[in-house]
C-alpha cells in the first residue's frame, strides 16, 4: 500500500488529491481544499445591504450566482416579516439572463482552459488545437465565452463582482441599443457552438437522441468523445448516482435506478457537518471543506443532475445507457450552454423596456429584524444562502455551495461525491481528470 499526493492546477483556487493505493489501484482518496476563505465570519456585524456587495466576491467566476442568491435571501426575509416585495417582469427577465449568461462562459471557459489541456498528459491522440495559447480551439473558446460576458455586462454593467440587483428589481436601465448588443453577442455564442462545438446545423442538433448523439456530433464534441472512448472514460468517474437540482424550476432529488424516484426538495433536510473538517477537532481532519447531506445522504450537484431533472433529449438517454461517467457528465455541461443560449435570446425578447427596474420596498433598512434564504442553480449545481438580520445588521450568514455539494469529505457512513468516483481508478492523471469533470471551485468553500 501506498499514498500519493497531487496539486491540481488550473483550478478556481488550489484542491490537493490525496491517493491511497493497493495493487495498482485507488484504493482511498481524500479531496483536500487547503485554503480558508471565511467569508461567513466576514459577514455578520454589517449592515445586511453590504452583502450585495461582498458575496460577490466569493468567487471570481460564478460571482454573479452569489449577488442573486444574496439578494434572493433578503427579498425572501422581508417576505417573511411581512414586507411586500414587487418585482417588474422586466427586473425577473433580466436577473434571470445574466445568471444564465454566468453559466454560459463558464461552462465554455471550463472546456477549453481547464479540462481539455489535461488529455494532453494522457494521450498524444489529443489535437492540437486544445493546446493552450496556441490552439485555435482554445483561443476561440475563450472569445466565445467573452461573448457571454459583453452580454451579462450590458445589463450588469460589469464582470465580475457585479452588483445590479438589489431588494425590489434592478439598478440598470438597459436601453434598445443594450438589448441588441445582448441579443448579437449571445447569437455569436451560439454560432460558435453550432459551427465549432459541435459542427452541425441547429436542426440536426435538436434531432439528435442518446447514441445518435455521440455517433453523429461532430466538432471539438466530436473529438473530446473520441479521447474518451481511447481512455475508457465513457465508463470511468461515476459516483453515487444521486442528484440535487434545488433551484428554479427544478426544486429536486432524484436517486435509484436511471433515476425512477423523484421527491420534491425540502430545505430542512439539507444538514451541514464538520465531520473531518479543520473546523472539528477530528484527529483524521483533513479539509477546510464542509460536508452537505440531504436526508442523510451525499447528492451530486451540477449540470448532469439539472439535464437528468428534465430528462433533456440528447443527455438522459446517454445517462441510462452509461450512468454517471466521466463523458456523460461533461457532455450535460456543455449541452446546457444551447440550452441557456436559446433561453436567454427568447427572454431578450421578452423584456418590455417601458416596465420600472426598482421598486424600492417598504421598510427601515436600519431596524429591520429577519430571516430569509435562497436556493438557487449556479454553474457547479445548487447554491443556497441564509441570511438572519438583527435591527438592519447580519447576525449569521450561511452559504452552501456547489463545491460543498461535490468536494466535500465523508462523513462517518459515507465518502464524498468526488472521493466515490476515485475509487478502483488505476491512474492518478485520470483521477485528476474526473475530479475536474466536477467543475473544481475551492475558493468557494468560504466557510
Amino acid at each position: 500500500m501506498r499514498v500519493s499526493r497531487q496539486l491540481l492546477t488550473r483550478l478556481e483556487g488550489e484542491v490537493e488529491l490525496k491517493l491511497v493505493w493497493e495493487r495498482g489501484a485507488i484504493k482511498d482518496a481524500y479531496v483536500i481544499a487547503p485554503s480558508y476563505r471565511g467569508f461567513e465570519e466576514i459577514l455578520p456585524g454589517r449592515p445586511y445591504l453590504d452583502a450585495l456587495v461582498i458575496t460577490p466576491r466569493v468567487c471570481g467566476i460564478c460571482g454573479h450566482a452569489h449577488l442573486i442568491a444574496t439578494v434572493r435571501a433578503i427579498e425572501n426575509a422581508y417576505i417573511n416579516a411581512g414586507v411586500e416585495v414587487r418585482l417588474t417582469e422586466k427586473a425577473k427577465l433580466i436577473r434571470d439572463i445574466t445568471l444564465s449568461l454566468e453559466k454560459i462562459q463558464n461552462h465554455l471557459r471550463w472546456f477549453y482552459v481547464y479540462l481539455m489541456p489535461d488529455f494532453f498528459r494522457l494521450t498524444q491522440s489529443t489535437p492540437q488545437r486544445f493546446l493552450p495559447l496556441r490552439g485555435s480551439s482554445w483561443r476561440d473558446g475563450i472569445k466565445a465565452s467573452n461573448w457571454a460576458l459583453q452580454a451579462l455586462a450590458s445589463f450588469a454593467g460589469q464582470w465580475p463582482h457585479s452588483s445590479y440587483a438589489v431588494p425590489g428589481g434592478i439598478t440598470s436601465d438597459p436601453m434598445d441599443t443594450e438589448l441588441l448588443k445582448a441579443e448579437s453577442s449571445v447569437l455569436q455564442v451560439l454560432e460558435f457552438f453550432l459551427k465549432r462545438l459541435v459542427a452541425m446545423e441547429e436542426k440536426k442538433y435538436l434531432s439528435l437522441r442518446g447514441e445518435g448523439f455521440l455517433k453523429e456530433v461532430g466538432g471539438d464534441l466530436s473529438s473530446f468523445i473520441g479521447l474518451c472512448r481511447e481512455l475508457g472514460l465513457d465508463s470511468l468517474g461515476k459516483s453515487y448516482g444521486r442528484f440535487i437540482a434545488a433551484g428554479e424550476p427544478y426544486g429536486c432529488v432524484l436517486s435509484g435506478e436511471k433515476q425512477k424516484k423523484r421527491w420534491e426538495f425540502h430545505i430542512e433536510k439539507v444538514k451541514e457537518s464538520e465531520v473531518n473538517t479543520f473546523f472539528s477537532k477530528d484527529k483524521g481532519a483533513y479539509t477546510w471543506t464542509k460536508s452537505v447531506r440531504y436526508n442523510g445522504l451525499p447528492y451530486e450537484a451540477g449540470p448532469l443532475a439539472r439535464q437528468i431533472a428534465t430528462h433533456n433529449r440528447r443527455i438522459y438517454p446517454l445517462f441510462k445507457e452509461m450512468g454517471d461517467s466521466f463523458m456523460v457528465r461533461v457532455l450535460a455541461r456543455m449541452d446546457e450552454v444551447f440550452t441557456l443560449c436559446k433561453e436567454v435570446l427568447e427572454k431578450i425578447r421578452r423584456i418590455n423596456l417601458s416596465q420600472e427596474s426598482w421598486i424600492e420596498p417598504k421598510v427601515d433598512t436600519k431596524s429591520f429584524t429577519g430571516k430569509g434564504l435562497s436556493v438557487i442553480e449556479a454553474s457547479r449545481g445548487t447554491l443556497i444562502h441564509r441570511v438572519e438580520i438583527r435591527k438592519g445588521v447580519i447576525k449569521s450568514y450561511d452559504i452552501i455551495t456547489p463545491t460543498v455539494w461535490n468536494l466535500g469529505p465523508r462523513d462517518d457512513r459515507h465518502l464524498g461525491v468526488v472521493e466515490k468516483a476515485l475509487i478502483g481508478l488505476k491512474s492518478s492523471q485520470v483521477a485528476a481528470l474526473i475530479l475536474r469533470s466536477f467543475d473544481v471551485c475551492s475558493v468557494c468553500t468560504t466557510h
